[in-house]
């Protein structure tokens, strides 16, 4: 149930944890049913202020408002949104009513609403990058990136050099196959560190990020300006964060 209670999401939250949070519900639907559906309104509701908020709504908030507020805005469906409606007075009455629980036909409804919300989405890099890019330096030792890798669970790390450009990718194999753990994490990439990578701009769709992480040995897309090496890293897209999008 952990892993479907999670700290309020702002604004600058990218897509993937959204649909995190909901892959989350949608495995607890047969464990408790009537906090998953609790938990499933509180997400379509968070995901309405996101919307509003990111198109400019500035003022106190209800489901019932953010859904006002997104009419006609092209963000989502009036459908999705007329719908939005009847769940708002759900999400009242199960506020207000002492022991009252959402039954389990009904949480899987709102389940299924809120993954028809999310892929209603925009669908490119700006919406499924993860900004705040967990990364080490060339120049660091590559005993600090094998802590880093452990502690955090990473598999992987981003290169980068003093400009914040990306120059490469690490990973726990590139640690394995060495011992030498006074060496820099320049000393750890293989030959040719780039052909890990792959590079797309902020505005590139979907279908372009599938296509760059398609082939082998590509692991990662970095998002730049140019969609080129050489600019500063803005964001980083991975397999997992295109996964949650199907």
């Amino acid at each position: 149930m952990a892993q479907a209670r999670t700290a309020k999401i702002t604004r600058s939250a990218p897509a993937a944890l959204f649909a995190r949070r909901l892959a989350g519900l949608r495995a607890q639907l047969g464990q408790d049913p009537g906090d998953t559906g609790d938990q499933a309104l509180k997400l379509v509701e968070e995901f309405l202020e996101f919307q509003a908020r990111d198109t400019g709504y500035d003022g106190d908030g209800s489901m019932r408002r953010y859904a006002q507020w997104l009419r006609g805005r092209d963000q989502i469906s009036a459908e999705l949104l007329q719908r939005v409606e009847a769940y708002t007075d759900a999400r009242n009455a199960l506020a207000h009513t002492y022991g009252l629980m959402t039954t389990p036909a009904f949480a899987t409804e709102i389940v299924a609403f809120a993954g028809e919300l999310l892929r209603q989405q925009s669908s490119g890099a700006q919406q499924v990058m993860t900004q705040q890019v967990r990364s080490v330096r060339q120049s660091d030792r590559a005993s600090a990136a094998r802590d880093m890798m452990l502690r955090d669970g990473f598999g992987r790390l981003p290169v980068l050099d003093n400009a914040s450009r990306c120059v490469g990718l690490l990973t726990e194999r590139d640690l394995i196959a060495s011992h030498a753990d006074d060496a820099s994490v320049a000393d750890m990439l293989p030959a040719r560190p780039l052909d890990r990578v792959a590079f797309a701009a902020p505005s590139a769709p979907l279908n372009t990020l599938r296509s760059l992480l398609s082939p082998e040995p590509v692991l990662v897309c970095m998002i730049t300006a140019a969609a080129k090496p050489g600019g500063r890293v803005l964001g980083i897209v991975t397999h997992a964060d295109l996964l949650v999008r199907l």
